[in-house]
């Protein structure tokens, strides 16, 4: 029997970006099909903002329902990354197990939170440039207090991409990032 699947995500109200959530979505569902789920029901959100989040209030409410949570990357779970830590834990706790097209299949048991690994972090944000100057340094700083706190990693490289289009010929960073570890 296929393990009973909901798809989340979230999008602005913006007049341009219908085509692009419903192309997500469908990914998603193409996803979760492909690795041999039943998408039982899909909850998009039409805003940004938390409070305005219904969609995934009701998605909460009625987790206990599904073995698994679909979703476009841990962003769009929650953009805080504590809070979303914490939204992870509940779901596991309801056991759900978390699927994401970005960031893969994430399992508490796998996560090498003990392990002394050397890691690089990677982020990337689309907008202006006044934008990217105040939220890349942010993430940074994000990623580095989470394996400060909660890791025994240690933090080697940071990478981030800035762009004003959602275009991955324009991750130059990515692209070093996987080529420098690929040599390893």
């Amino acid at each position: 029997m296929k393990r009973k699947a909901a798809i989340y995500h979230f999008t602005n109200e913006s007049k341009q970006r219908p085509k692009i959530y419903r192309d997500q979505l469908e990914a998603l569902r193409e996803y979760a099909e492909s690795v041999g789920l039943d998408v039982a029901d899909i909850y998009c959100d039409m805003s940004l903002k938390r409070s305005e989040r219904t969609e995934f209030d009701r998605f909460l409410a009625n987790s206990n329902q599904y073995d698994v949570l679909v979703t476009k990357d841990f962003y769009h779970i929650e953009k805080n990354t504590g809070k979303c830590l914490g939204v992870m834990q509940q779901l596991r706790d309801n056991g759900l197990q978390i699927y994401s097209i970005e960031n893969g299949i994430f399992t508490w048991e796998d996560a090498p939170f003990d392990k002394p690994l050397r890691v690089a972090t990677y982020t990337c944000h689309f907008g202006t440039s006044n934008e990217m100057k105040e939220v890349i340094p942010v993430r940074n700083d994000i990623f580095t207090l989470f394996t400060c706190k909660k890791t025994n990693w240690t933090v080697l490289d940071q990478y981030s991409d800035e762009s004003l289009h959602q275009k991955d010929c324009e991750q130059i960073q990515m692209k070093e990032l996987i080529w420098s570890y690929v040599k390893i």
